[in-house]
């Protein structure tokens, strides 16, 4: 059990860390460069753990591509928004405003899944959405204060969303997928060919050639921060589930922001106002409202 929390914990550390990998990258590639070389990278290192450990599932998941091709789109289009978002707003405000993927996965979840109906006629469902709504808006306003930078400040706010709702459909149709399929396998190959589907994009952008131009050490963090990030962290986030369901994992994702704020505090000296603090506890309050409310009513069905 600590193990699998351990595990967890660090699954969210390298998320958080790769926000910051995010914006930092973002001063050196474009969209699509940085994004094919992160999840590549990443794919790979899923591919070699499902290779060793699950051979054989590997090769049954190879077998099943179309049934993965919804996430496969609906993760590349995710990343695509994530990383315009974070570059246009701050890591903190992206993490926060993405927690709301929870509230549309519920939703998403509640048309798809006759078990898990009960959540959203909750008391706690609603009192949460409307807590999580209205700290996200609070961090928001508390932001948005950049004159000649706002409209760009706003577009991330935007673009975020757009994420938040693209991943709830990601976490649903994965969801639906993974009813026979290996998550470790699937998920290689799923980060492999959504990450192939940026190559043409970063060529015609020219944004490839960069990297020949970038010095060694950012190019390391290019290729390290999809090997954590996304990788590792998707690699001990499946260990931690395995080991102690879906409930707890989730509930200690809500984590993601406090990491992030911390890490982009030190590293971009973010401003953290005591408005900005309030807001944003008030967004984890709501979402850890969602988890319980989402945990309790599965529980009971």
């Amino acid at each position: 059990m600590k193990t699998a929390v351990l595990a967890e914990l660090l699954a969210v550390f390298f998320w958080a860390l790769g926000n910051i990998f995010v914006a930092y990258l973002s001063m050196f590639f474009d969209n699509y460069t940085q994004n094919f070389f992160r999840f590549v990278s990443a794919g790979v290192v899923l591919l070699f753990f499902s290779l060793i450990l699950k051979n054989g599932d590997y090769l049954n998941s190879l077998r099943r591509l179309k049934s993965f091709s919804i996430p496969v789109v609906t993760v590349f289009a995710f990343q695509i928004f994530i990383v315009y978002g974070i570059a246009f707003t701050t890591p903190t405000v992206a993490t926060l405003i993405t927690r709301l993927s929870i509230i549309f996965v519920d939703i998403l979840s509640f048309f798809l899944f006759p078990e898990e109906k009960t959540a959203l006629s909750k008391k706690g469902f609603t009192i949460g959405t409307i807590v999580s709504f209205i700290g996200v808006s609070g961090v928001v306003l508390t932001e948005s204060g950049f004159s000649e930078a706002e409209g760009m400040f706003l577009a991330g706010v935007i673009f975020l969303l757009l994420a938040s709702i693209l991943w709830a459909v990601y976490t649903v149709s994965i969801k639906i997928a993974l009813r026979n399929s290996d998550p470790l396998s699937a998920t290689a190959n799923i980060f492999l060919f959504s990450g192939i589907m940026y190559l043409p994009f970063s060529i015609l952008s020219g944004g490839i050639c960069e990297v020949l131009k970038a010095e060694p050490i950012v190019n390391l963090l290019l290729i390290v921060s999809g090997i954590l990030a996304i990788g590792l962290a998707n690699f001990l986030n499946y260990y931690a589930i395995q080991r102690m369901g879906a409930s707890l994992p989730t509930n200690l994702q809500i984590l993601l922001p406090v990491f992030t704020g911390m890490m982009s505090v030190i590293v971009f000296r973010e401003e953290m106002q005591p408005l900005k603090i309030f807001f944003s506890v008030l967004t984890l309050i709501g979402c850890w409202f969602i988890v319980r409310t989402s945990e309790q009513a599965f529980s009971r069905d």
